[in-house]
C-alpha cells in the first residue's frame, strides 16, 4: 500500500513540474504528503505492534494459566499433606509424607517396607507450620497471578507504543487538516492578490479604450460645436456688418439731406441777396434809358449834354459793376450748389454701393473666420480618425491582454486543482479531513473581478444602468482608475459635457466624485 502511495506521489510530482509555477501553499502540500507517509508508516507499525501484542497476550495468558495451575497444585498439595499429617501418613525414618511419595509416583507403603519405617501422625506444631508454609506459597502465587493479570512489562510497553503511535497519527491528522486550511487561506489570498494585479494591469488597457472612445466623442462634438460656433459667429458678423453698413448709409443719407438743406438755404440766401441788387439794377437801367433818351434830343445844350453824358457813363459804370457783382455772386452760388450736388451724387452712389455690396462684404468677413473654423473642423476630423485607430488598437491590445490573463488564471487554477488533488488523495488514503474549497473560490473570485474591467470596456459607453457588478462597487474609486480620472478632470467643461453625454451617467458621476 505504501509503495502504491509513493507511486501516486511520484506521478503528481512529475505533473506538477509541467505547471508554470507552484502556489504559495506548496509547502503545505508537501508537508501533508510527508505527514501522510509518516501516518501510513505509523499505521503499519501499529498493525505490526498489534500482531506482536496478540503473541504477548497469549504468552501472558499462558503464564497466568501456568501460575493458576501451580496455585491449584499448591491447594491440592496442601490439602493432601494436611490430610496425611492428620491421619499419620509420615515416614518415621525420612520424615516425608505419603502425598510426597505419590507426587513422585512412588508407593508410600513400599517405601516404609524398604526403610523398615512406620507411619506416624504430625504434631500440632507441624500442622500449623505446614499450613503457614502453604499459606505463604499460595499468597505469593496469587500475587504473581494478580500482577500478570494487571499486565506484564512487555504487554504494557507494546500497548504504550501503540498508544503513542495512535496519538501521533491523531496529531498528524489534525496537522494535515490544519495544513489544508492554511493552504486554503494562503492560496486564496495569493489568488486575490494575483487577480488584483492582473485587473490593475487590465484596467490600464481598459482606460486606454475609454480615453480613445472619449476622444472620438470629444472631437466629433467639437466638429458640431465648431459648426455651431461658426454659424453663430457668422450671424453676429452679418448683423455687425449690416449695422455698420446701415450706419454708414444713414450717415451718408444724412449728409445728403444736410447738403440739400444747405442748397435750399443758399438758394434762399441768393434770392434775398439778389432781390435788392436786381431792383437797383432795373432802376439804373431805367435811368440809363432815360438819360440816353435825353441825349438823343437835339435841343439840348452842350453843357447839359456833357452833364448827361457824364451821368450816363456813371450809370453804365454802376450797371456794369452791379451786373458783375450779380454774376460773380451767382457764379459763386452755382459753384457751391454744384459742389454740394456733386457730393450728394457721390454720396448717393456710395449709399447704393453700400446697399449693393452688403452681402458681398458679409461673405468676405465670414470667409475669413470660415478658414479658421474649417481648419479646426479638419483638425478635429483627423483627430477622430486617429482616435478611431487608437480605439481599435486599444481594444485589440486589451483583448490580447485579457486572453493572456485568462490563460494565466487557468494555469494558476489548474495548479491549485493539482495541488488540492494531491492533498485530497493524501487525506483520503489515511481518512483525514481535508479542506477542499479553494479551487472553487479562486475561480469564483476571478469570475467576479474580471467582469468589473471587462464590462467597463463594453458598458461604460453609454447604455448600461450599472457598469460595476455587485462584487466590485468600489472599483470606481480604486487607484488604477486614477489615469482615467486625471484625463476626465483635465477636460474643459464643453469636452467633459460631451463625454458625460456619451457615458453611463451613474458611472460617470461615480468616477468624477
Amino acid at each position: 500500500m505504501i509503495q502504491y502511495y509513493k507511486y501516486l506521489l511520484l506521478i503528481f510530482t512529475v505533473l506538477s513540474l509541467k505547471v508554470s509555477a507552484q502556489t504559495i501553499g506548496i509547502g503545505d502540500v508537501t508537508s501533508i504528503e510527508s505527514k501522510a507517509l509518516t501516518f501510513e508508516s505509523n499505521k503499519a507499525k501499529i498493525a505490526q505492534c498489534k500482531g506482536e501484542l496478540l503473541s504477548l497476550y497469549a504468552l501472558r495468558n499462558d503464564k497466568i494459566q501456568k501460575l493458576k495451575d501451580e496455585l491449584s497444585a499448591l491447594y491440592k498439595e496442601r490439602d493432601d499433606l494436611i490430610a496425611d499429617m492428620k491421619v499419620g501418613a509420615k515416614c518415621s525414618q525420612c520424615g516425608k509424607y505419603k502425598s510426597e511419595f505419590e507426587k513422585e509416583g512412588k508407593s508410600f507403603e513400599q517405601h516404609l517396607g524398604e526403610v523398615k519405617g512406620y507411619a506416624i501422625p504430625a504434631t500440632t506444631a507441624e500442622l500449623e507450620a505446614a499450613r503457614k508454609m502453604f499459606t505463604e506459597k499460595i499468597a505469593l502465587k496469587k500475587v504473581q497471578i494478580q500482577n500478570l493479570e494487571k499486565g506484564d512489562n512487555a504487554v504494557n510497553k507494546k500497548l504504550n507504543e501503540i498508544s503513542n503511535l495512535e496519538k501521533a497519527n491523531e496529531n498528524l491528522c489534525k496537522e494535515i487538516t490544519s495544513h489544508s486550511k492554511n493552504y486554503e487561506t494562503n492560496v486564496f489570498s495569493e489568488a486575490k492578490s494575483k487577480h488584483d494585479n492582473w485587473v490593475n494591469d487590465l484596467m490600464a488597457y481598459a482606460t486606454n479604450i475609454l480615453i480613445a472612445d472619449d476622444n472620438i466623442t470629444i472631437f466629433k462634438a467639437r466638429i458640431i460645436r465648431y459648426e455651431q460656433e461658426f454659424q453663430k459667429e457668422s450671424v453676429a458678423i452679418k448683423e455687425q456688418i449690416k449695422k455698420e453698413n446701415l450706419e454708414a448709409q444713414n450717415e451718408k443719407n444724412a449728409k445728403i439731406v444736410t447738403n440739400q438743406q444747405q442748397i435750399k438755404e443758399i438758394q434762399i440766401e441768393q434770392a434775398n441777396y439778389l432781390a435788392p441788387l436786381e431792383i437797383n439794377l432795373i432802376k439804373l437801367k431805367e435811368q440809363k434809358n432815360e438819360t440816353e433818351k435825353e441825349l438823343i434830343k437835339s435841343a439840348i445844350s452842350d453843357s447839359i449834354k456833357a452833364t448827361l453824358t457824364a451821368s450816363l457813363n456813371q450809370i453804365i459804370v454802376q450797371i456794369t459793376s452791379l451786373e458783375k457783382d450779380i454774376l460773380d455772386y451767382n457764379t459763386n452760388v452755382k459753384n457751391k450748389i454744384t459742389s454740394l450736388e456733386s457730393e450728394n451724387k457721390k454720396l448717393t452712389a456710395e449709399v447704393f454701393q453700400l446697399n449693393t455690396n452688403l452681402p458681398k462684404q458679409q461673405a468676405q468677413e465670414i470667409a475669413k473666420i470660415k478658414l479658421i473654423y474649417d481648419q479646426k473642423k479638419l483638425d478635429a476630423s483627423q483627430s477622430v480618425t486617429k482616435s478611431t485607430t487608437a480605439l481599435a488598437n486599444a481594444k485589440k491590445l486589451y483583448l490580447e491582454k485579457a486572453e493572456f490573463y485568462k490563460k494565466q488564471n487557468q494555469l494558476y487554477a489548474d495548479q491549485v486543482i493539482s495541488e488540492s488533488n494531491r492533498m485530497v488523495i493524501a487525506g483520503q488514503k489515511i481518512s483525514c479531513p481535508i479542506w477542499n474549497e479553494v479551487r472553487f473560490k479562486v475561480m469564483t473570485n476571478w469570475n467576479q473581478v474580471f467582469p468589473c474591467v471587462n464590462k467597463l470596456t463594453t458598458m461604460a459607453k453609454p447604455y448600461s444602468y450599472n457598469v460595476f457588478n455587485s462584487y466590485c462597487p468600489d472599483k470606481s474609486s480604486a487607484s488604477y482608475m486614477a489615469q482615467y480620472k486625471s484625463f476626465v478632470n483635465g477636460l474643459d467643461e464643453e469636452d467633459k459635457k460631451a463625454v458625460k453625454g456619451n457615458s453611463n451617467v451613474f458611472w460617470f458621476e461615480l468616477i468624477t466624485k
